[in-house]
C-alpha cells in the first residue's frame, strides 16, 4: 500500500513517511511496516502471512508503479484523485479513485496479482451496488492471456464505442493498451484490434467511455466446407470428441446439415469455438416441438449454452449480455432458414435438424 494512518490516524504517503513513528493499515488497522529503499518504491506492508480483506494479495513493484502511474494520468487532466481511498460500507480500497463533474466516482483496480472470478464478482458488485463505476486494468502477467481465452477473458468489459475490450496498463512507459472489438472465431484465438494511449489528453477518451445496454450483434459469415473441418480431426481431439458425441446421436459430422459448420464471429461469451455452441443447438433442437413460442426458444437457447458461457464477472448488466447473445443465435438460425416465424410462434424445419444422408 502507499498510504497509511499515522498514530493520530492521518492518512500518510510512504515516500514522505517517518521511519521514527509506528504506522497502520487504513483498512483493518493492524500494524505495518515502512518499507523505502533504492531499488522499490516505498511503501507499506503488513506483516508476513497477515490477512487483510483489501491488502491480502500481496504488492508487486509493478502494482505499486502502476497505481501511482494511473493516479497521476488522471490528475495531469484535471481530475480529483484519491489513492487507496477506504470505503467502509464496501470493505475494499480500490487502487485509485477518480471523481468527474457530474459523474459517478470512478473506482480503477490494477490487477496484477492471480483473482479467481468469484472474488472479482464479489469487488465488481460491491462497487456497483454502491455507486461506483469500475474499471479494471491488467497489468504484464496478463498480457499474454488476451487472445487465447486465457485467464484476462474473466476481465471482459464492455463500451458501446469499443465493443467487447480488456485494457492492458505497462508501467514501463506508462502506457495503455486497448485491446477492442475482441470476437470469438472458430478454432482461432480471439480476434481483436488494438489502440494505444499515451498522453493525458487520451484521459478523456478513458473517462467518456460509458457502458451500454446495447451489444451489436455479429452478423453471419461464409459457410466453411463440412469437408474441410472434418479433415481436420485426425489433428484435433475436440474434434475427434465431437465425432464420438455424434455417433451417439445416431449420425457423424459428415452428416451435420450445412448451418451448424457455419464459420461466424461472435462477441467471446462463450468458450471454445462457435461449432461446439451450434453443435450444441442441433442436438437440443433435434428434441424439441417443432412449433415453439419465443419464451420458449429463448429458455431453451439459454438452457443449452449456459453451461458454455465463459467465466466473466465484469460485464454489466449481465443479463442484457446474455440476452443479446440469444438474439444473435436467432438471426443465425433465421440466416439459415433453420426457423421461421409463422404467425404467432417460430416453426422449426425438420429438414435442417436431420442428419444429412451419405
Amino acid at each position: 500500500m502507499l498510504i497509511a494512518e499515522n498514530h493520530q490516524q492521518q492518512l500518510v504517503r510512504a515516500e514522505t513517511a517517518r521511519r521514527s513513528q509506528n504506522y497502520h493499515c487504513p483498512q483493518c488497522h493492524a500494524p505495518v511496516i515502512l518499507k523505502r529503499g533504492t531499488t522499490m518504491i516505498a511503501h507499506f506492508a503488513h506483516q508476513p502471512s497477515f490477512d487483510c480483506a483489501s491488502f491480502s494479495e500481496g504488492e508487486t513493484a509493478e502494482h505499486l508503479q502502476g497505481k501511482r502511474q494511473l493516479a497521476a494520468w488522471f490528475a495531469r487532466s484535471g481530475y480529483r484523485v484519491q489513492l487507496e481511498a477506504p470505503l467502509p460500507a464496501l470493505h475494499q480500497r480500490p487502487d485509485v479513485l477518480v471523481f468527474g463533474v457530474n459523474q459517478q466516482p470512478l473506482a480503477i483496480e490494477f490487477q496484477c496479482a492471480p483473482l479467481s472470478v468469484q472474488r472479482l464478482a464479489a469487488r465488481t458488485t460491491g462497487y456497483r451496488e454502491h455507486g461506483y463505476r469500475v474499471w479494471w486494468l491488467l497489468g504484464h502477467p496478463y498480457a499474454k492471456g488476451v487472445t487465447r481465452h486465457g485467464k484476462a477473458i474473466k476481465f471482459l468489459q464492455f463500451a458501446q464505442n469499443w465493443g467487447y475490450y480488456i485494457p492492458i496498463w505497462d508501467v514501463t512507459c506508462g502506457r495503455l493498451t486497448l485491446h477492442y472489438q475482441l470476437a470469438n472465431v472458430d478454432f482461432k484465438p480471439l480476434r481483436s484490434r488494438q489502440i494505444q494511449f499515451t498522453s493525458q489528453v487520451a484521459v478523456q477518451r478513458v473517462w467518456c467511455w460509458q457502458p451500454s445496454a446495447h451489444v451489436i450483434v455479429s452478423p453471419v459469415t461464409a459457410n466453411s466446407e463440412a469437408a474441410i473441418m472434418a479433415g481436420r480431426l485426425g489433428a484435433n481431439h475436440q474434434l475427434r470428441q465431437l465425432q464420438l458425441e455424434c455417433y451417439q446421436h445416431g449420425g457423424s459430422l459428415q452428416q451435420l446439415p450445412a448451418w451448424v459448420w457455419s464459420t461466424q464471429v461472435r462477441p467471446p461469451l462463450l468458450r471454445g469455438s462457435g461449432f461446439v455452441w451450434q453443435l450444441a443447438i442441433f442436438f437440443k433442437l433435434r428434441r424439441c416441438p417443432v412449433r415453439m413460442s419465443s419464451s420458449q426458444l429463448r429458455t431453451l437457447l439459454m438452457t443449452t449454452l449456459r453451461p458454455l458461457l465463459a467465466a466473466n464477472a465484469c460485464l454489466w448488466p449481465p443479463a442484457c449480455h446474455s440476452d443479446q447473445l440469444i438474439d444473435g443465435v436467432i438471426k443465425t438460425l433465421v440466416a439459415f432458414d433453420v426457423i421461421r416465424w409463422a404467425t404467432d410462434s417460430w416453426q422449426l424445419r425438420p429438414v435442417q435438424v436431420a442428419w444429412k444422408k451419405h
